[in-house]
């Protein structure tokens, strides 16, 4: 590094490594579905109005990706600008194109060696990243390839622009998509990322697919197939005929300003409860995509989804209760750095003064959405219900025995605080307790966090483990099963002994680690029971509504 002397100071230039860098940027954290909207944004900002895209696997296991679009086009400046880490800004900041690194960091995530093409002005310009020749090198070395060794990509690309202006994205030594070394496997992995991918892009890119708004129309095609625009918050349940099924809670706009008072920008907000899950059909289930995953926030920024399903800053812990209701929030470029967006474009941070008033916008619906999922559970239940006698009475007789490692001190009935002394400390927790039943496994209508089980104390302070009737697992697996009690006092016994291995270990400075254990688990369990076969069970028509 070599000394300059600037306005008395001494700066030396100091250079990063290029192996170092370029191979650290592949740890960015994209997934693939994330990694391959971030290029689709580029199509978008270059007035693309087709994107296709092709992922296949050859006869002889070589993974194909490649991805072109019949937007404006690059000649060799701009092509050579695209491909710098850390491009120039853009023109417009409003682009769905925001840091200048989303093509090279999303590809080579994923790929060693990126290849880009581009016609503009009837002349094709090509460019290629390989990283193994800048790590051999350790230079920022970009490779100008042989056009003519491109003659399938180019072919591609003619498809998908009529000989027209457009770019296509290559990814080659592809490293870090596939992890199987059968060959059945690997094709049945690609399989599975043609249909993550759909599912992906059909809402991220929602606005621009539906052709009845103000958003650019696109056409997205995956190896020749068209991805539907999915609309998450189910706008087409409501009809001319039927115009109520979907209940929309529209907001006022939050505006934000600055310490001068002035307005940056505004946040649109819009709040949505679906119907309960027996008052759709399955092919409406389907479309809904109905469950934890997509309950809650869908935010979009100009128009593209950044966040979907969930719970921002843990605003509220996701629970079946929660599937009815889904917030729609939407902002422009202006709003960037106040929701923090990241290179991804898929983290959302929502600032402390954005939190209380969005929980003051949800909160009606959140608790007429829990109203319906209740009544809508009651109905289902009656005359389905799961007994747990056997299971209490097995553990009963070994009760003394198995937790003898665990000392109740002392009940708070009221708050449910018990203090607990165990072979590493004494400890507050707080439990949940009924002291009107001496049942030690015992289920309830939920759970909070939306837990399967929870430990608690019963009648006497003996140890329970109560469990949750809402959950997903609980559900297909316990009413599948209620015939065969067998089946079921094993996982009740898996439950309560794992209820009270959590209070043999508890400690104020494992708490939170023990929280996060169950819901995990829980979280876990829950999406595995989505593969297991759905109910049906009668429903008794004198059951009557919840006293809610």
């Amino acid at each position: 590094m070599e000394n300059v002397q600037r306005n008395n100071q001494i700066i030396k230039e100091c250079l990063p490594s290029a192996a170092r860098l370029i191979l650290g940027m592949r740890d960015t954290g994209y997934t693939f579905t994330s990694a391959v909207a971030d290029i689709v944004d580029n199509a978008v900002a270059a007035g693309a109005t087709t994107i296709s895209i092709q992922l296949e696997i050859t006869r002889r296991g070589r993974l194909i990706f490649m991805l072109a679009d019949n937007g404006h086009g690059m000649d060799k400046n701009s092509l050579e600008n695209a491909m710098q880490y850390g491009s120039q800004r853009r023109v417009d900041p409003s682009s769905l194109g925001k840091f200048g690194l989303g093509l090279k960091t999303a590809s080579t995530s994923f790929c060693k060696k990126l290849t880009v093409m581009s016609r503009k002005d009837d002349q094709v310009n090509i460019l290629q990243w390989d990283l193994d020749l800048v790590e051999k090198k350790e230079e920022w070395l970009l490779v100008v390839p042989d056009l003519t060794t491109y003659e399938e990509p180019l072919e591609f690309l003619n498809e998908v622009t009529a000989g027209s202006t457009g770019t296509v994205v290559i990814w080659e030594n592809i490293d870090r998509l596939i992890k199987a070394d059968n060959e059945r496997y690997k094709k049945e992995q690609v399989i599975a990322r043609h249909h993550e991918l759909e599912q992906h892009l059909s809402g991220v890119f929602y606005n621009f697919l539906e052709k009845q708004n103000d958003f650019p129309d696109i056409q997205i095609l995956i190896n020749g197939k068209n991805v539907a625009p999915w609309d998450p918050f189910c706008r087409w349940l409501n009809t001319a005929e039927n115009p109520t099924r979907l209940e929309v809670h529209n907001q006022k706009p939050l505006k934000r300003v600055n310490e001068q008072n002035e307005t940056i920008g505004e946040i649109a907000v819009n709040v949505y409860i679906l119907p309960t899950k027996n008052e759709l059909s399955k092919e409406e289930v389907d479309r809904a995509r109905y469950g934890l995953d997509n309950q809650g926030f869908h935010i979009f920024r100009e128009g593209r989804m950044i966040y979907s399903g969930g719970w921002p800053n843990r605003l509220f812990v996701k629970d079946p209760h929660l599937n009815l209701v889904r917030v729609e929030l939407n902002f422009d470029h202006r709003l960037d750095d106040y929701f923090q967006i990241d290179i991804k474009k898929s983290r959302v941070d929502l600032p402390a003064e954005l939190k209380d008033q969005l929980k003051m916008m949800i909160n009606p619906a959140k608790h007429e959405a829990d109203k319906r999922y209740r009544r809508d559970g009651h109905k289902r239940k009656n005359g389905n219900s799961v007994s747990h006698e056997n299971s209490s009475n097995s553990i009963k007789g070994h009760h003394d025995d198995t937790t003898s490692g665990v000392a109740v001190l002392d009940v708070n009935n009221v708050t449910g605080e018990v203090d607990i002394r165990n072979k590493f400390d004494t400890s507050k927790v707080r439990l949940l307790i009924d002291q009107e039943t001496n049942k030690l496994v015992q289920s309830k209508d939920t759970l909070e966090d939306g837990v399967l089980w929870a430990p608690g104390l019963v009648n006497g302070n003996l140890h329970a483990v109560f469990l949750n009737e809402s959950h997903e697992f609980y559900k297909k697996f316990y009413l599948a099963n209620r015939d065969k009690p067998a089946l079921i006092l094993a996982m009740d016994a898996v439950l309560w002994s794992l209820s009270e291995a959590e209070l043999s270990v508890f400690t104020d400075k494992v708490k939170r680690n023990l929280e996060d254990y169950r819901i995990n688990v829980s979280r876990i369990l829950r999406h595995l029971a989505e593969d297991l076969p759905e109910l049906n069970l009668p429903e008794d028509i004198n059951d009557t509504e919840d006293e809610e």
